[in-house]
């Protein structure tokens, strides 16, 4: 299984646009990022956990299949 990347944009809780910003900047818990979009604030901690859940169901899902390629080529 080779090593894979996801990316996983972090989302606008209120309009669902991407989220965009200053690639300088850093942010940490308890700071609130504004949506361009919609102008409302989302709050960096929940951002998080959305996209930690996300990346765990992509990682699962992945593994999954790689699983199943590699029984298939081992029962043919």
């Amino acid at each position: 299984m080779e090593d894979k990347r996801f990316t996983i944009p972090l989302k606008c809780f209120f309009c669902d646009c991407e989220l965009q910003g200053d690639s300088e900047t850093e942010f940490s818990s308890g700071d609130m990022l504004e949506c361009q979009e919609c102008g409302e604030f989302n709050d960096y901690d929940a951002l998080i956990d959305v996209v930690a859940d996300e990346s765990k169901k992509l990682a699962k899902q992945y593994a999954k299949e790689e699983i199943e390629n590699i029984f298939k080529k081992a029962f043919k």
